[in-house]
């Protein structure tokens, strides 16, 4: 059997469509920064943060602007705006927003509902007769207020939307065809089709397109000239950047063509710079105020900035109307980023601080957003006088007794901070003076401590003692494990059963292990919170307590919400059969060994369904032994073609093309896992390809008994098959899609039915496959045939 997904290329270049990092040569900056002597000192240690980040990260150009207390403390540009001839990104220089045009929409509704033209409690089809949800309850009760806080229920429905082919009116019918994922307002599911619509509201109810009504209603007032809404309209400008991608394996830059987002640009299509952004912040930290003119009133500005759907469980990350909504220490948060093709954004203030930052890049999904909130929040407001601790106060670090008083004082390095702490007294930070002498800076004045190679001297009011080191204080790893090591065992979603993660022992450190992904090692942040390895620091993991302070579970903290997980209930079953035991059993169930090499090559015709996309089509995959593919798809909607895909692996070389899309060549661990996926014996000779076969454990899918079977390619990913206990066939198999233009890891599944004997072997002939941006495609074959024979040709991408 061959497990070759004929919609791996179209699921692939949805998870990754806006999800590319580059890493590209230091650039040379540009531009201009304006700030008031008070924060100089703070605004350059952050720009030299943020613009050492920019080159790790290999970002080509970037502009960034910071406002406080409604000044322009700095706008500029860093790198290049044209990679290629190395021209230089300036605070002028126009770059796509993505969506963060999204509040810029929803701030157009709230102000035609100030002019009594709509409310937000009103249905969508009562100004879009065409306008409707494929589930009747949502249909009847969705409101206004639901396009704007992706509170419809409906996933993603992209996959129309990047083919080009479909008008503003048939991408929303497309969209009301959709299986939506859950109830209205049941939980928080993005969508852009459906701030599509509101914007079309706009159009219907103020008498002008949304294109017309931005400009003149809000860009206008704010003195935005430089701002555009279209990609012509950006390139008609004297000074605008190219986007780009990068590729980690072959470590070349490209440069991507920029997206039309005509039919959907209410969800995405502004161009605008940092010192016309700047105006933005400013306008939104004066709560709708451009000058002395307020352009939407209180009540409306309070609607769109607070909360109106909760993304985590506990509504610290929630999402208003146009805006996500979170904390940053005690402190609220509204910020939203944006990601087209060749460009990345990020949007964010902090109101009650008057502070907010604008970053705007020309590479697909930077994490410098993320990032750069932590950069700005913490060097704005936070003490910068604070010293970090270094190797010299390393050394220092130890139990020191203070046989006088009859007690221990530990001295350590805590947060990167140098402390001395005290049984029953508050945590002191030393702050060097000169050599190895530092003052307790917390404590009350004339407390110092100098320190020798075996003891310390402890200077203080009420006298001066000599202190003898007893050993050395506990290293950070040793408290981390110490820590941590509580938290060992196996875990699942709250919300989904089927998603589990693990915190075990690897190498030597705690870490919390993800199915297809790198282990994150947990590093104490302070009490039952660890920051992840290798993760920036908005993703971390918080410990779940009861009234008795056991442990009931734990919370992974992400930019996109908070999510709960429980240790997992049932205990695992040892297998019964052994691995190789099992992989015998499940040849004989596909038809056996002579059958299943009898087979050379293979023609499938079949059918999709996009169920959570309203999109469906047709195609055929051309495969041979021992590891040939050639597949094209034709996706339709409303009953016509709206584009293709393809996609072609050699047994070396593989890649795809799309009718909407650049092609793409297979490189590094995405090639290793393309070879793996068009293994055409997938379950034989595994030892002489590399791989390596591991029954994990015996479970359930769908009450029915299964063994958990993992294959280890010789260089791809770990690929899981349920076998089902009861036939020997598999029933799922669950895995993970990579890209060599981002760091990102897709989990994918895909479960397998009706099967059908052909040609002595068993095939299925519905196989659906599942991933977060997609949901579900139902692939239904309806035509197989073997041993035809096929040039090598095909399989060669032209």
């Amino acid at each position: 059997m061959n497990r070759k997904n004929s919609l791996r290329t179209i699921t692939a270049f949805l998870a990754f469509a806006s999800l590319l990092l580059v890493s590209l040569p230091v650039a040379a900056t540009g531009g201009s920064r304006t700030w008031a002597p008070e924060f100089s000192e703070r605004i350059n240690s952050i720009e030299k943060k943020f613009e050492k980040r920019r080159k790790a990260l290999g970002i080509p150009g970037m502009s960034v602007a910071i406002v406080k207390d409604g000044k322009v403390l700095l706008s500029k540009g860093y790198g290049y705006k044209d990679f290629e001839s190395k021209v230089p990104m300036t605070p002028d220089t126009q770059l796509a927003i993505g969506s963060a045009s999204k509040a810029f929409t929803a701030l157009s509704v709230l102000m035609l509902q100030d002019e009594g033209k709509l409310s937000l409690d009103d249905s969508p089809s009562s100004h879009l007769p065409y306008f409707k949800i494929n589930n009747q309850d949502t249909n009847e009760r969705i409101q206004v207020r639901d396009l704007l806080a992706h509170s419809s229920g409906l996933n993603r429905t992209d996959l129309a939307m990047i083919t080009g082919k479909l008008d503003r009116e048939e991408l929303i019918k497309v969209a009301g065809i959709a299986k939506p994922m859950a109830g209205l307002r049941e939980r928080f599911y993005y969508q852009n089709i459906m701030f599509t619509a509101a914007g079309e509201i706009v159009a219907r109810t103020s008498g002008m397109s949304w294109e017309d009504f931005v400009p003149k209603k809000i860009f206008a007032p704010l003195g935005m000239n430089n701002s555009t809404m279209n990609v012509k309209d950006m390139q008609r400008s004297s000074d605008y950047s190219f986007g780009y991608s990068y590729n980690f394996d072959t470590k070349k830059t490209r440069k991507l063509p920029t997206r039309d987002l005509g039919p959907v640009a209410p969800a995405g299509s502004i161009n605008s710079s940092s010192n016309d952004m700047a105006k933005w912040l400013r306008f939104v930290l004066a709560k709708g105020v451009a000058g002395e003119k307020r352009l939407v009133s209180e009540k409306s500005f309070d609607e769109w900035t607070k909360p109106q759907m909760k993304i985590s469980r506990n509504g610290d990350v929630s999402y208003g109307l146009g805006w996500f909504v979170q904390k940053w220490k005690d402190k609220t948060v509204i910020q939203h980023g944006g990601n087209i093709d060749g460009f990345n954004s990020m949007v964010a203030m902090i109101p009650e601080e008057n502070l907010g930052f604008l970053m705007l890049t020309n590479v697909s999904a930077s994490s410098l957003g993320g990032e750069m909130m932590e950069l700005v929040w913490s060097g704005m407001l936070e003490d910068q006088n604070e010293e970090k601790a270094g190797p010299e106060q390393e050394k220092e670090t130890g139990v020191y007794s203070f046989a006088e008083a009859g007690f221990d004082i530990t001295v350590d390095i805590e947060d990167g901070r140098f402390v001395a702490k005290v049984p029953g007294q508050p945590t002191y930070i030393l702050k060097k003076m000169e050599g190895r002498k530092y003052a307790l800076s917390n404590a009350p004045a004339g407390f110092f401590i100098t320190f020798k190679d075996d003891e310390a001297f402890l200077e203080q009011p009420q006298g001066n003692y000599t202190l003898k080191k007893k050993g050395t204080a506990e290293t950070k790893e040793t408290k981390d494990y110490g820590a941590a090591k509580e938290l060992i065992g196996k875990y699942e979603s709250v919300l989904n059963p089927e998603r589990k993660v693990e915190i075990a022992e690897v190498s030597k450190k705690i870490s919390l292990v993800v199915e297809g992904q790198p282990p994150y090692a947990l590093q104490k942040k302070e009490q039952d919170t660890f920051g992840l390895t290798g993760l920036p620091a908005t993703y971390y993991l918080k410990v779940k307590r009861g009234s008795d302070g056991k442990r009931t579970g734990i919370v992974m903290v992400q930019p996109q919400g908070e999510f709960e997980f429980k240790p997992t209930a049932e205990k695992e079953s040892s297998p019964s059969i052994s691995t190789d035991e099992l992989l015998a059993k499940v040849v004989m169930a596909l038809g056996g060994e002579p059958a299943l090499r009898s087979i050379k090559s293979r023609i499938t015709e079949y059918e999709i369904d996009a169920v959570h996309q309203g999109v469906k089509g047709y195609g055929k995959v051309w495969s041979k032994a021992p590891g040939m593919s050639y597949s094209k798809t034709t996706l339709t909607a409303l009953g016509k073609k709206i584009g293709w895909t393809k996609d072609y692996f050699d047994g070396e070389k593989g890649g795809e093309a799309h009718s909407f899309a650049p092609s793409e060549n297979y490189t590094g661990q995405r090639l290793a896992d393309v070879k793996a996926g068009n293994d055409f014996r997938p379950f034989l000779d595994g030892d002489k390809k590399g791989a390596r076969w591991e029954l994990l454990r015996e479970s359930k899918f769908k009450d029915e008994k299964v063994y958990l079977l993992a294959v280890h390619p010789k260089d791809g990913n770990r690929i899981i098959h349920y076998i089902s206990a009861k036939t020997f066939l598999p029933v799922r198999s669950s895995s993970v899609i990579v890209s060599s233009t981002s760091s990102q890891r897709i989990p994918v599944s895909s479960t397998f039915e009706d099967y059908r004997e052909i040609d002595g072997i068993m095939i299925p002939f519905k196989v659906t496959a599942t991933n977060p941006g997609m949901g579900d495609i139902v692939t239904v074959i309806k035509k197989v045939k073997h041993n035809r024979k096929i040039k090598n040709s095909r399989f060669t991408f032209k």
